[in-house]
């Protein structure tokens, strides 16, 4: 039950994060379209740091408890550097990911509870988080907005690693030493699950919280072969949202919640489900919101009122724990989960439902990236459930779709081509049987190269629909149950580039990052030849890089893993074999004596 098991610390404040949006456009990787339209914030350097963050509770066995914890800081260190977010794709910008995250709850002098935070990926967005103002149709709705991200909301989930030699004492905190005796032992790592939601981003200008939004989240164990990215629960379908339905009939989004069979609770996860009254703001007012279990004979039978206050939702990220009795966690075990309000003015009063008869599909790394070379393969895995149970030999089917802006999942308006010429059939997928703690393993092999879309828009993007073959597909297909692969073209490394080549490179990079630009300029010879070069001595008591380079800038920032934040490019969308031929140009440059390009 990760982060929804106990001990359970939760922590409420703001964020900082500042993604260049110049390349948040298609057409603006057309060669032709030499000065892009610069969108709100073009020199966005893609930082994500927790601003003014706080431990706001502990959550124990039976409950709330008072720990040393509470009230202190929550912080990312930005150690070595801020960490970083990048979405996978132009067309595909619902799945950013944060790398290099590294957080800390400084306790004090010398002793803290810090850890590096796995790649952490958005779940379940949702952009009509907010009551509408004018109408929720599309015309109207954006309006409210500028760009929609202040009406947007969803989830990370991802796991932090604490180095075993410097968790605090048992002594220093009770929830500490009972979530290290809970949670599992990793390659010399305590692993902590991370859950976290955002919404309320403010990306206008002239707004006074600029580039911050608001976040919630929990700390909790990592259990056995549970999933670590994916919540591995009973899932709540919020309402259907239909935008021909009155503004102030609010809108609904999925949510997870598990039965704790020990603890005799339903535990429920509502911060990313219920629509806000405004952006960052309270949850609309629902009268009073109660549990329900429907039998299979079809009665139904209460199991208490659900606090969704803000109050809730400020102090215990909007995670409620309702206490069951013998008979009442029976029936919640194989009976179907609801929540009903009270109001009866604002659309119909069942606001959230379960199908027990769906099977839940998570895949746990959605955002892929691959050579594009035929025989190319990688994998991931697919925890598959029902009832909170892991189903065991369960067979799925896999659809492989290459993305254009008509592709259902896309996020880019549906006038854009996206498929390169030889798009189709360059890429299967296979899925394994679930195994015995419910894991089936997708494979993706490349077939043939997939071509690029322009030349600055290496690759083609597909996604990959994981489904039950046993139930109709839903359309769209849950965020969860989707692989968003970015295959890269087959590129032919050089180990004798010229100057030209390397500028056609990085061609797209300076004009679509232009906040990377403004500190070195990847096609002005100088600039590149003077970062190339220096500094003329190794950097960070790292060893040599690929093909032995030891010294200068751009190598060191171009070989980190993709993991590290200091990564570069940010943007993470340069093929390897082009990182091989820049390098392969700076090795020559660096043996070398000086000289001017000829052109």
């Amino acid at each position: 039950m990760s982060y929804l098991s106990y001990p359970r610390i939760n922590f409420y404040g703001r964020f900082f994060t500042d993604p260049s949006t110049v390349n948040n456009d298609p057409t603006h990787y057309e060669v032709e379209n030499t000065v892009p339209s610069p969108w709100q914030n073009p020199n966005g350097l893609h930082r994500f740091q927790l601003k003014e963050c706080t431990v706001v509770s502990t959550i124990g066995a039976n409950g709330e408890v008072s720990d040393p914890l509470v009230n202190l800081p929550f912080v990312t260190t930005d150690k070595p550097s801020s960490a970083k977010i990048v979405d996978i794709d132009v067309y595909q910008q619902g799945v950013p990911t944060i790398y290099g995250m590294q957080l800390s709850i400084p306790i004090s002098d010398g002793v803290s509870l810090t850890g590096l935070v796995d790649p952490a990926v958005l779940n379940q967005i949702w952009w009509l988080a907010v009551l509408a103002t004018r109408s929720w149709q599309d015309s109207d709705y954006v309006m409210d907005s500028f760009g929609g991200d202040m009406n947007a909301c969803g989830v990370f989930q991802t796991v932090i690693r604490v180095p075993q030699a410097t968790w605090p004492a048992d002594s220093v905190s009770p929830v500490l030493a009972l979530l290290k005796s809970q949670t599992t032992l990793e390659d010399g790592n305590y692993l902590i699950s991370m859950r976290f939601v955002v919404d309320g981003y403010r990306n206008v200008p002239e707004d006074m919280n600029y580039q911050t939004g608001r976040i919630t989240g929990s700390l909790g164990p990592v259990i056995g072969t549970e999933p670590r990215y994916n919540p591995g629960a009973r899932i709540l379908a919020g309402r259907t949202q239909d935008k021909s339905n009155p503004w102030n009939w609010p809108m609904f989004n999925n949510c997870p919640f598990v039965i704790d069979q020990n603890r005799k609770l339903l535990i429920l996860d509502l911060a990313n489900g219920i629509c806000r009254q405004n952006a960052g703001g309270a949850p609309v007012d629902l009268g009073t919101l109660t549990a329900w279990v429907t039998q299979e004979d079809g009665l139904e039978a209460s199991l208490g009122n659900v606090d969704y206050s803000e109050f809730c939702y400020n102090l215990y990220s909007h995670i409620i724990e309702l206490p069951l009795t013998d008979a009442q966690m029976a029936q919640a075990l194989a009976g179907s989960i609801s929540l009903k309000m009270s109001r009866t003015d604002i659309g119909p009063v069942e606001v959230f439902q379960e199908d027990i008869t769906q099977t839940n599909i998570e895949v746990e790394v959605r955002p892929i990236r691959i050579s594009g070379f035929p025989g190319t393969t990688t994998t991931t895995s697919v925890y598959v459930s029902k009832l909170q149970q892991p189903l065991v030999g369960k067979q799925l089917q896999v659809d492989v779709v290459s993305v254009h802006g008509n592709t259902p999942g896309a996020t880019v308006p549906p006038s854009n081509p996206g498929n390169t010429p030889q798009a189709d059939g360059a890429v299967e997928a296979a899925i394994s049987p679930t195994d015995a703690n419910g894991f089936a393993t997708v494979t993706i092999n490349v077939l043939s190269d997939p071509g690029s879309r322009t030349p600055q828009l290496d690759g083609q993007l597909y996604f990959i629909n994981i489904s039950d073959p046993d139930q109709l597909v839903s359309e769209p297909i849950s965020q969860s149950a989707m692989i968003s692969l970015l295959v890269w073209s087959a590129y032919t490394i050089n180990e004798n580039p010229t100057w030209p080549e390397i500028q056609e490179i990085f061609a797209g990079y300076a004009k679509l990052f232009p906040g990377m630009t403004e500190k070195i300029n990847l096609i002005d010879y100088n600039s590149f030849q003077t970062f190339a070069l220096n500094p003329p001595f190794g950097l960070f008591q790292a060893p040599p890089g690929p093909l032995g380079i030891d010294r200068g800038a751009i190598p060191f920032f171009m070989s980190r893993e993709v993991t590290d934040p200091r990564y570069m490019p940010v943007t993470r969308d340069l093929s390897p074999e082009r990182t091989m031929t820049v390098l392969h140009f700076i090795k020559n440059m660096q043996d070398s004596p000086i000289t001017p390009p000829t052109s």
